[in-house]
């Protein structure tokens, strides 16, 4: 039996803010395997990913299809993704 490694999508405007939250993301996963994919969304260009998930504002974090934070994450916040 295998395991499926989550995805874990980080909606990005390229910002400090949004830097921050996916260096603290990606320190966060590291170790347990998940797949990290930035999405920058700036300018005129449309996130159509972030669309079809409900993204709202800039940074906002998806795991595995799901919503799960919009704005910025503290340490504590980004724990919880590695579980």
């Amino acid at each position: 039996m295998t395991t499926q490694k989550r995805k874990i999508e980080v909606f990005t405007a390229g910002c400090s803010l949004c830097d921050e939250t996916l260096r603290l993301v990606q320190a966060a996963v590291s170790s347990c395997g998940c797949e990290v994919v930035e999405h920058r969304c700036t300018g005129n260009e449309q996130c159509e990913d972030g669309k079809r998930y409900g993204v709202r504002s800039m940074p906002s974090i998806v795991v595995d299809g799901q919503l799960v934070f919009e704005g910025l994450i503290n340490q504590a916040q980004a724990a919880l993704l590695a579980r």
